[in-house]
């Protein structure tokens, strides 16, 4: 089992040294701290929590504040709290998952039970409930989300506007101009969760620019009424030559609904979409499309909070972090230029 002693030699430095990158008793060179931060990626060192609060009289827990509701796919969410709860590792720190409604009701408690150090929030709805407690609470605080109004806290995100406008000028450019937007849940709009109806503002947007007319389509976790819902719309829409995924989960269907209408991809009906940077084949075939880049967000928030967790006395004005991968396009051959008739195939 590697250990602090492991890091030091690999790195050709004291104990010492990495012990104070870890613990933020003494300060370390930004340099310094990072070469320490992917030596222990790299060597797959877990600092002791338990070590590291004695050291520093902080609890070295980070509570995760993920509700894993009904617009939630679970492979994807679990992919976003296994990010979390790696990264804090790395900084010494365990995880403490906080779910379903507490996860919106329990800030305070959390807050005043004094059992962990700084909070991250998954799932973050444009006027989210939890903001004013989180803005006022003595603990600091990321959102993975970026909400409608200017908050008093860290944010990061990716550029969902853009990632949903890619994807639409993407298949303009190839010729398609009658689309099918698989869409989040219609709880993820209700909630007006931040990805949800930013993607949908960015799909909006390019359409109307670039003259491609979108049907879109709401699409829950549920493979068999999902299986339904697109083949009646592949069926009621036999104009339709693009698809656009913004659920993830809607992409096994889509290709099962496909296939059983004989329609390839890409040569009869061109599909681009979102894919997790940690491709999840249990979602289907990865799509050509942008890159939901989980690990990067998971990681750049949980720095950005253990930052203010070591040093507490900084002041530090919010920082919105928007992570690349909503721009830059993906080519996993499932886009093709539209075809010159669509597919009078479809019964």
């Amino acid at each position: 089992m590697t250990n602090i002693g492991d890091v030091a030699r690999h790195l050709g430095v004291s104990r010492s040294t990495v012990s104070y990158a870890l613990s933020g008793k003494r300060p370390v060179s930004t340099e310094m701290k990072a070469r320490i931060d992917a030596a222990i990626r790299e060597l797959d060192y877990w600092p002791s929590a338990a070590g590291l609060s004695l050291a520093t009289s902080r609890r070295n827990i980070i509570g995760l504040l993920a509700p894993l509701g009904e617009n939630a796919t679970p492979s994807v969410a679990l992919q976003f709290v296994d990010g979390v709860a790696r990264s804090s590792r790395t900084h010494g720190f365990d995880t403490l998952l906080v779910t379903g409604r507490e996860a919106f009701e329990g800030v305070e408690r959390l807050v005043r039970a004094g059992v962990v150090d700084g909070l991250v929030a998954l799932d973050v709805e444009n006027a989210d409930p939890r903001l004013a407690e989180l803005e006022g609470a003595s603990l600091p605080a990321v959102l993975l989300g970026q909400p409608a109004r200017p908050v008093q806290l860290d944010t990061v995100d990716m550029d969902w506007e853009v990632a949903g406008a890619t994807l639409v000028r993407h298949l303009a450019e190839l010729g398609h101009r009658r689309a099918l937007v698989l869409g989040a849940p219609e709880a993820a709009y209700t909630m007006e969760m931040t990805y949800a109806v930013r993607f949908r503002a960015g799909v909006t947007r390019a359409a109307s620019e670039a003259d491609v007319e979108i049907t879109e389509i709401p699409v829950g976790n549920d493979f068999s009424a999902s299986l339904t819902k697109i083949h009646d719309a592949l069926v009621g829409h036999n104009d339709v030559t693009g698809v656009i995924v913004q659920h993830e989960a809607a992409a096994a269907p889509l290709l099962a609904a496909a296939g059983a209408l004989r329609l390839r991809i890409p040569e009869d009906l061109a599909v681009a979409g979102i894919t997790l940077d940690v491709v999840d084949h249990a979602l289907g075939r990865p799509l050509t499309g942008v890159g939901n880049p989980s690990v990067a967000m998971t990681r750049t928030a949980v720095d950005l909070l253990v930052e203010r967790i070591v040093h507490a006395d900084a002041v530090l004005p919010p920082r919105a972090v928007v992570v690349d991968g909503g721009g830059e396009l993906i080519d996993r051959g499932t886009t093709a230029p539209a075809p010159h008739a669509a597919a009078q195939r479809r019964r």
